[in-house]
């Protein structure tokens, strides 16, 4: 999902390799304080493990905004969330909380998409390459392939959990005024 709908184009910075997620343990615990309570099979495409990408994107624009690298925060590295509110409150004097920290990182990711949208991408380009639609030729997943039909599926479930239209993944005029954008759509 990351690679299809980065703002940037496919990157593995976009947020954390799912895989880490299938069993209980640190990586599931780290991200426990977004309610992802429950393991999440890496080869899933529904709706749980597109939760589980939008709270982890969010994270990811999160630490983009404030210029930390990915590896120092959860779920890679040592600092957890509530650390990192800490941290921004010692620096800037403001008393925020991690649901006001996140919905930077949702404002963020809405505003690219936003910004995208203006220059003439569209849903069409939230895609992947055809070959990862084919079956994997060897090792361990031999014979694995991405659903289409899931995967087309799981974009509908993104754009309507992010609050975009499902059809063109175009941000809703509902949820540019939720984020506190609404001047991006009389502009």
């Amino acid at each position: 999902m990351a690679y299809a709908v980065s703002p940037t184009g496919a990157d593995h910075c976009e947020a954390a390799h799912d895989p880490i997620f299938e069993m209980p343990g640190k990586w599931l615990q780290s991200v426990a304080c977004l309610g992802i309570l429950a393991p999440v099979d890496s080869l899933d495409l529904g709706p749980r493990k597109v939760r589980l990408f939008i709270y982890l994107q969010q994270i990811f624009n999160l630490y983009n905004s404030v210029g930390m690298c990915n590896f120092v925060g959860i779920p890679f590295g040592p600092l957890p969330l509530s650390k990192l509110v800490d941290g921004i409150n010692a620096a800037t004097g403001w008393e925020t909380s991690l649901w006001e920290l996140l919905k930077v990182g949702e404002r963020a990711g809405t505003m690219a998409r936003v910004f995208n949208t203006r220059e003439g991408l569209s849903a069409n380009d939230d895609t992947l390459p055809e070959r990862l639609f084919s079956p994997l030729e060897g090792g361990p997943l031999q014979g694995v392939r991405i659903d289409k039909d899931q995967f087309r599926q799981a974009l509908k479930d993104y754009y309507q959990m992010a609050g975009w239209d499902p059809d063109t993944g175009i941000p809703t005029k509902a949820k540019l005024e939720e984020l506190d954008l609404g001047e991006i759509c009389r502009t």
